[in-house]
C-alpha cells in the first residue's frame, strides 16, 4: 500500500518542474491525481506519464490567473471523484529584473499567480476538505520558496509575495487545524526546473560554479527533491504536521 493510498490529489502548475514530480510522485505512492497547468501540451505529458505507470490522473486547462478557471478544476475534480482531500499549490512565476524597472503588469502578474491563485484555489476546496472532517488525514501544500526568507537580488515582487504565501499559510492552521485540514509550506532554494535559465540546465560547469556561491551541497536541487518532502507532509506519516516551514535548500540560507 503506498504512502498517498486513497488520497485524491490537487496539483497545480503540474506541466513542469516541481509540481509535475510531487503529481508522478504522488501517484506512484497511490494517490488519484487531478493535475492543473496552463500548458495543456505539458500538462498532458505528465498526465499519460503517470498513466503509463499505472497511476489515475486527469487534467485539466487552468489559467491560475483567472477564477473562473478554478472554478472549472473544482469542478472536474467533484464530477470525477465526488471529494479531495489534499492540494499542492506549485504554479508560480518568477520575474527577474532591477527594483526601479518592476512595473504595474510585473505586480500584478507575479501578485496573481504567486498569491492570489493559492488563495482562490484553498478558498474554493477547503471547504470540502474540512467537511469530511479528517483530524488530520486531509492537507494543503502550498510551494514558497527561500526568497520569502533570505533576500535576492532582482526578485523582489517575487519574495515578497512568496513570503505572503508562507505566513498566510501558517496562520490559517488556527482556523482549520481544528477543522481537520492539516497546512504547510515548503521554501525550495535553487532548483532546476522551467524556470531556470536554458543556459544554466544544460551546462553542469554553470551548475557547479553556481553551488560555490549559492548553496553547500555540491548539486543544485532537482524537483525530486522537493517532491520528496512533499510526500511526507500529505501523507498519514505527518498527520501531527500543521503549520511547518519546511526549507529544502542544499544549504543556500547558511551562505549567507
Amino acid at each position: 500500500m503506498g504512502r498517498m493510498e486513497g488520497k485524491i490529489a490537487v496539483v497545480t502548475g503540474v506541466g513542469s518542474g516541481i509540481g509535475r514530480a510531487i503529481a508522478e510522485m504522488w501517484a506512484k505512492e497511490g494517490a488519484k491525481i487531478v493535475g492543473a497547468d496552463f500548458n495543456p501540451a505539458e500538462g498532458q505529458k505528465t498526465i499519460d506519464a503517470i498513466k503509463a505507470a499505472g497511476g489515475e490522473a486527469v487534467f485539466v486547462e487552468v489559467n491560475v490567473r483567472k477564477k473562473e478557471d478554478i472554478d472549472k478544476l473544482y469542478d472536474v475534480t467533484m464530477q470525477t471523484y465526488g471529494t479531495v482531500t489534499t492540494i499542492a499549490n506549485c504554479a508560480g512565476v518568477l520575474v527577474h529584473k532591477p527594483f526601479l524597472e518592476h512595473g504595474d503588469k510585473d505586480y500584478d502578474f507575479i501578485s496573481e499567480t504567486n498569491m492570489r491563485a493559492y488563495i482562490w484555489t484553498m478558498q474554493k476546496f477547503l471547504p470540502v476538505m474540512t467537511k469530511e472532517n479528517s483530524h488530520g488525514a486531509n492537507s494543503v501544500l502550498n510551494i514558497a520558496s527561500i526568497s520569502s526568507i533570505k533576500p535576492e537580488t532582482d526578485a523582489y515582487y517575487y519574495g515578497a509575495f512568496k513570503a505572503g504565501i508562507d505566513l498566510m499559510t501558517r496562520n490559517l492552521t488556527r482556523e482549520f487545524s481544528p477543522k481537520g485540514v492539516r497546512l504547510n509550506v515548503i521554501c525550495p532554494g535553487p532548483v532546476t526546473t522551467a524556470m531556470t535559465p536554458k543556459e544554466v540546465l544544460e551546462s553542469p560547469e554553470i551548475q557547479a560554479d553556481m553551488c560555490k556561491n549559492v548553496c553547500s551541497i555540491g548539486r543544485l536541487g532537482k524537483p525530486e527533491d522537493i517532491a520528496y518532502a512533499a510526500t511526507y507532509l500529505c501523507s498519514d506519516e505527518a498527520t501531527w504536521v500543521t503549520g511547518a516551514h519546511f526549507v529544502i535548500d542544499g544549504g543556500a540560507c547558511m551562505m549567507g
